[in-house]
């Protein structure tokens, strides 16, 4: 069998290539670790085109362009999310610590609910909308309870994904090294974009979701 450039298998392994160049971009851009939410941002805007076959030539180009575009925003999401990661550790060690700890417990299982419901989306979000960082928390949010059940399958969908990675064998956590992240980006991305592509077709969402300006075509 001949193939061509534009064979199937052929554009699927140049479509493996970028994903793993893509994780390695951002496992780079994260090397700072308060640049990791402009990695992130970064890394959506490159994979919410290819989920639709749009992805532009030059992935290097196009990464690290919207790295440095989204700096602006993504340094205090990267603060943001630090901050919650240190209160919830707190919680649960003064759970630990104390008989009747139990309300630290409490607290810290509401954080993480409250940051999975703001947070799941929020990287897309910005990668695909020109809005302020509070606005597109709101956005977040709103996307999550608009199509809940879609949200939830996400959200078990990764949760299987890290634990394959992390807890089966030594081999696949060296393995998740080079794909875990950028296989859950990418996994976000093919359900988030029908999401936007819906709400920009409705114009706008009457929850309140502000499309705002988009980065993109």
């Amino acid at each position: 069998m001949k193939l061509t450039i534009d064979s199937p298998i052929i554009q699927k392994g140049i479509r493996i290539t970028n994903l793993l160049l893509l994780n390695l971009y951002w496992v780079i851009g994260c090397l700072p670790v308060v640049t990791a939410g402009a990695s992130t941002i970064a890394a959506f805007s490159v994979t919410l085109k290819m989920v639709e076959d749009r992805e532009e030539p030059g992935i290097t180009r196009q990464f690290w362009s919207a790295y440095l575009q989204n700096l602006r925003h993504g340094i205090p999401l990267t603060v943001l999310c630090g901050a919650v990661a240190y209160i919830c550790w707190l919680y649960w060690q003064l759970f630990a610590a104390l008989e009747d700890g139990l309300g630290f417990l409490l607290m810290a299982l509401v954080l993480i609910v409250l940051t999975v419901y703001h947070g799941l989306y929020l990287c897309p979000i910005e990668a695909r909308y020109d809005n302020r960082l509070l606005q597109n928390l709101n956005n977040a949010r709103r996307i999550f309870s608009r199509f809940f059940l879609k949200s939830l399958g996400l959200l078990c969908t990764l949760v299987i994904q890290v634990l394959l990675f992390t807890q089966v064998s030594a081999l696949l956590l060296y393995i998740g090294l080079f794909c875990l992240p950028v296989l859950m980006i990418y996994t976000t991305s093919r359900t988030v974009m029908p999401i936007f592509r819906q709400l920009e077709r409705d114009g706008r969402a009457d929850d309140g979701f502000a499309v705002g300006a988009s980065v993109y075509d």
